[in-house]
């Protein structure tokens, strides 16, 4: 508990300096600060998954490593516009890596979730009346933002429907980080297509910061309460 808590305040502290780096124009800090990020959270998922099966770390971590490289390109973005497409196309992995490591838990939670319709739909409502909204102004970049909001809408179905929620209550931390996460998404399409926003750059990597947190911590605490009450036989099985 003391180690998951040190993880959380170190994982704060760097995400405050990032911002206030992005406020004062830090730039140098700016980078160093949103490098390390994905780094504590990679750090604080190994540590806390110990006796866990591979495949959840090796996913997991995939999905880090992708979101790490993506923040990279996307600090250049304004230098050539090729950096925000190799940053959206990274991220499209690293979507590709959530999603998978969420559907392995779904698929080894029995009895499995239910499917939740009013979320599915609702939420599917929502990502298309954006996306005509957006459409007219994202140009030569319409199919990669196509095909990552239909991504990014896979995201969230599979968190939603990973955890059955009233018995496993650490699921709303990584539903609740995936629908930041799509805030986060809608932020940079405004910031970056639209209009262009003031305090962009500080609400989508408070957003983002938020959202990555919830959903590795929601997700490390399944397996953790998992593995409180699995046999190794059954672990070893799944």
């Amino acid at each position: 508990m003391r180690k998951a808590s040190s993880f959380h305040l170190l994982y704060a502290i760097t995400l405050l300096v990032h911002l206030c780096a992005i406020l004062f124009h830090l730039d140098i800090l700016r980078y160093v600060s949103k490098f390390l990020l994905p780094f504590i959270l990679a750090a604080y998922f190994i540590t806390g998954t110990e006796g866990i099966p591979a495949i959840f770390r090796v996913s997991l971590l995939a999905a880090l490593f992708f979101s790490g490289f993506g923040d990279m390109f996307l600090l250049f973005y304004e230098q050539s516009p090729l950096f925000f497409t190799c940053g959206l196309v990274t991220f499209v992995f690293s979507l590709l890596a959530y999603i998978a490591f969420f559907l392995k838990i779904r698929y080894t939670n029995y009895p499995l979730p239910l499917c939740n319709w009013p979320f599915i739909l609702g939420m599917a409502a929502g990502i298309i009346a954006f996306i005509f909204f957006m459409l007219p102004y994202l140009g030569r970049m319409t199919l990669l933002v196509l095909i990552f909001a239909v991504i990014a809408y896979i995201m969230v179905q599979s968190v939603m429907h990973a955890f059955r929620l009233k018995d496993q209550p650490s699921g709303w931390y990584s539903l609740a980080g995936a629908c930041i996460y799509i805030l986060s998404c809608v932020i940079i399409a405004i910031h970056y297509f639209y209009h262009h926003l003031e305090m962009g750059a500080f609400y989508l990597m408070l957003t983002y910061g938020i959202a990555q947190w919830g959903m590795v911590t929601g997700g490390l605490r399944y397996l953790q309460m998992r593995r409180g009450y699995a046999t190794p036989q059954r672990m070893g099985t799944n």
